[in-house]
């Protein structure tokens, strides 16, 4: 059976078009020979209305008509169209056959008078008047034409379909035959794809080329196939934990350099043999319920405690992770041992040395501390004011100088504009303070302040400021004021209010 190939498809439109055209060819030959056959028949009374006209020179020349009309009819007319004689008076009856054949466009012809087919034939006499010979038209074809075109017919339409069906086959079912073998070698990926191509061009021609993005295609699932496999490959290799590939049914597949390393089985004595002969090194069997629940979970099992025989019959603890899954319908698992004895070892080093250090750490801030507060406790008694501020002006530091010059501890002093008011500056001076204070000028201020004594009383005391800028964004003092009380027999000059003047000792 024909496959329904677009060759195929053609062909049989071609049939339907071959065999109509037959048809038509067939019916169109039969209504010529028809035709021809009339044509014959008319002929024939015109020769034996000629024939008749010799023998009578007129009308009413006695000639015996009977005796030469035959199986046609004849009818002679006078010169003024009257029917003079007939072999036959029925068909008188019919039509004017004088009118009748001289309506004919030559000498003889076929006419149709009431549904019925004449052949006619007019003679004309030599002393006037005419001679018309007339038969029926026969309505069937000669004997054994039917049967010859038929024959005719049916062997060309046969020679054709014959040719049709070559040309459908070769180009159809063959071909696709042909396209279907090329596609089964290029799948086997054993071959050259291109070369493939081009010996099967030789009889499929540019069908062949349709192969080729599929062979170019597999070129490149090829080299990505063995890119994967050298990827692999060289994971197995620089894996430090012991890597262990076995199928489900328990045949060892493979396992990597660490694996023969610590258990000193050698490869070629593993690689395909079964998961038995790791009984005494690694025994995988009671891991594989595991595996199946990997496999049908899609998901890693990991955190397996368990122990493997070294190569020195040891027993090393290694904490086991698999993975079940599937390549071309056959059940894998994937075994990874880490040695836990190792991480151990690095872990009691690390606790140790954690102790170490938090006990130096501990002792190294007791001491930082210690000199921090020793620190201050020296500035404070020199009397050096710090205070420190954020990029928004809030106090972050306070020291026991700046409340003893102000009377005042750092929560009531939360912002720089409560420091210039806790100063005891006056109203100019503490304008051109507080310009100074967030300008870019490295010039120190010089101020009198208004410090009210424990008495009541109100002293004036005189302090150069230094202001300190973080070596760093984002700490909290981002500004320091430094101030340094100048004592009194120092004359010092008015400000000027941009914290520019001169200092003078006297």
């Amino acid at each position: 059976m024909l496959s329904p190939t677009p060759a195929v498809r053609a062909a049989i439109f071609g049939l339907v078009i071959v065999t109509g055209v037959a048809l038509a060819g067939g019916a169109l030959h039969l209504a010529d020979i028809r035709a021809l056959s009339n044509e014959a028949a008319a002929d024939e009374l015109a020769v034996r209305a000629d024939a008749v006209a010799g023998a009578l020179l007129t009308p009413d020349a006695r000639a015996p008509i009977d005796r030469m009309a035959g199986d046609a009819v004849l009818v002679v007319y006078d010169a003024d169209g009257r029917a003079a004689r007939t072999t036959d008076p029925d068909v008188m009856g019919v039509a004017d056959w004088g009118r009748t054949a001289a309506a004919l466009p030559g000498h003889a012809g076929i006419a149709s008078l009431s549904g019925e087919r004449y052949a006619v034939a007019r003679a004309d006499l030599a002393g006037g008047g005419a001679v018309v010979a007339l038969r029926a038209a026969p309505d069937g074809l000669p004997d054994g034409t039917l049967l010859q075109a038929t024959v005719i017919v049916a062997s060309l339409w046969g020679l054709i379909v014959g040719m049709l069906a070559v040309v459908t086959w070769y180009t159809g079912p063959r071909s696709a035959t042909q396209l279907a073998l090329l596609g089964e070698r290029l799948a086997q990926g054993d071959a050259d794809g291109d070369a493939l191509i081009r010996h099967a061009a030789l009889w499929l021609g540019p069908l062949a080329e349709a192969f080729g993005p599929v062979a170019a295609r597999f070129r490149q699932l090829r080299v990505r196939a063995r890119d994967v496999d050298q990827h692999v490959a060289a994971l197995y290799q620089i894996n430090p934990h012991y890597v262990l590939l076995c199928t489900m049914d328990g045949e060892i597949v493979e396992g990597n350099p660490a694996f023969y390393a610590a258990t000193g089985l050698p490869p070629e004595a593993v690689r395909g043999g079964r998961i038995e002969a790791l009984q005494q090194t690694f025994p995988v069997e009671p891991l594989l319920e595991l595996a199946g629940r990997s496999l049908r979970e899609g998901s890693a099992v990991s955190g397996i405690e368990y122990a493997i025989i070294d190569r020195d019959d040891e027993t090393r603890p290694v904490e086991v992770s698999l993975r079940g899954f599937e390549i071309e319908g056959r059940a894998y698992v994937l075994f990874q041992a880490t040695d836990q004895a190792h991480a151990r070892r690095l872990e009691r080093r690390v606790a140790a040395f954690t102790d170490t250090l938090d006990l130096m750490v501990d002792q190294r801030v007791h001491q930082l501390t210690a000199g921090q507060q020793a620190v201050n406790r020296v500035l404070d008694a020199a009397g050096v004011v710090i205070a420190s501020f954020d990029a928004g002006g809030a106090t972050s530091r306070w020291n026991g100088a700046a409340r003893a010059l102000t009377g005042r501890d750092q929560a009531s002093v939360p912002h720089f504009a409560a420091v210039t008011d806790a100063f005891g500056l006056a109203a100019g001076e503490r304008a051109a303070f507080t310009q100074w204070f967030w300008s870019l000028s490295q010039d120190p201020f010089i101020a009198r302040h208004g410090v009210i004594a424990p008495n009541g009383e109100t002293r004036k005391r005189q302090l150069i400021w230094q202001r300190v800028d973080a070596d760093m964004a984002g700490r909290s003092d981002l500004r320091t004021l430094v101030g340094v009380e100048v004592p009194a027999y120092v004359h010092i000059p008015m400000p000027s209010g941009d914290g520019m003047a001169h200092v003078t000792l006297g």
